[in-house]
């Protein structure tokens, strides 16, 4: 991270402000102030943090390696000599355009804090990643879904981490990709997932995917499909042996044969009492009630 050496023109209540809004800031360093007009605010605390503090302009501006001066005071005799003084590469800005740019970046701040406090307590793994395939960030989620800590994947390459992972398809393609399957390969389990480029002024700068885990009823879904496959396979080998090809099982299963397949199942995974018909009923998507008349209907206790 670059810092930023700023130099403040005016140790009044703007330059004042300035200067203690600054000391706040990781990659700006305040290296001197000066107090053209003998005000003094914040002076004795930029003394004690190394602060290069006079009332001479020319001794503050003409500082090596100065990025940036502040010009508080709206003297315009000050602005001039200002100006004069400084070296060629060092910009100089107005409180009051300085104030605009502060604020414009507390709000970004401020609304990128809420973005990741949003992000980080979903219950989805969610992964970005810049234009460049570099990983910038994972949240709780992704981490107990995937088994790979923040450390582990943060600032690394995901075209080198996770080649195959959808984001990396996003990035390069730039189209939205959702799917049924993926697994980050170290906990093995089957991840759903959508993705999404991110656009600015229609170039692609980045990738967001939002992983969770197979819904309980797609589980169910393709264990009947299984289990059908199974069964239709033993009346087979029955009728082969036994003479009872006359049963003809059809590729086709009749929408009543499947729901009562469909509750056997739910109710085999989690149990026929009173919980278990609850959780049953919410992994089938349908109301408790509902389910109980379809227990009824199909006489299943």
């Amino acid at each position: 991270m670059r810092i930023i050496k700023v130099a403040i023109i005016g140790a009044g209540r703007e330059g004042s402000s300035l200067y203690y809004c600054f000391r706040m800031k990781p990659n700006v360093q305040i290296v001197g102030i000066a107090d053209v007009a003998g005000q003094g605010l914040g002076i004795d605390d930029a003394i004690k943090d190394g602060v290069v503090v006079s009332d001479s302009i020319e001794e503050i501006v003409t500082i090596e390696g100065l990025d940036v001066i502040v010009e508080t005071t709206k003297n315009p005799e000050v602005a001039v000599k200002v100006h004069n003084l400084k070296r060629p590469d060092t910009q100089v800005l107005e409180a009051s355009s300085l104030d605009l740019m502060i604020t414009l970046g507390d709000k970004k701040e401020k609304m990128e804090a809420e973005l990741f406090s949003l992000l980080g307590s979903v219950n989805d793994a969610i992964l970005m990643a810049d234009k460049n395939g570099c990983i910038t960030y994972v949240n709780k989620a992704f981490e107990k879904l995937t088994g790979f800590n923040s450390q582990e994947v943060l600032g690394q390459s995901i075209f080198e981490k996770f080649a195959d992972n959808p984001v990396t398809h996003s990035l390069m393609s730039g189209q939205n990709i959702s799917g049924q399957k993926y697994s980050f390969g170290k906990m093995g389990k089957e991840l759903s997932y959508n993705v999404t480029p991110i656009i600015v002024r229609g170039e692609v700068t980045g990738a967001i995917g939002v992983f969770r885990t197979t819904p309980d009823i797609l589980k169910l879904m393709e264990e009947l499909q299984r289990s059908t496959s199974v069964i239709e396979g033993l009346y087979e080998r029955l009728g082969q042996i036994n003479g009872l090809a006359e049963l003809n099982i059809s590729d086709v299963i009749p929408i009543d044969k499947m729901e009562q397949i469909l509750l056997r199942q739910a109710l085999t995974k989690y149990g026929y009492s009173v919980e278990g018909k609850k959780k049953a009923a919410r992994a089938l998507n349908i109301s408790l009630a509902t389910l109980y008349n379809k227990l009824k209907r199909y006489q299943i206790s």
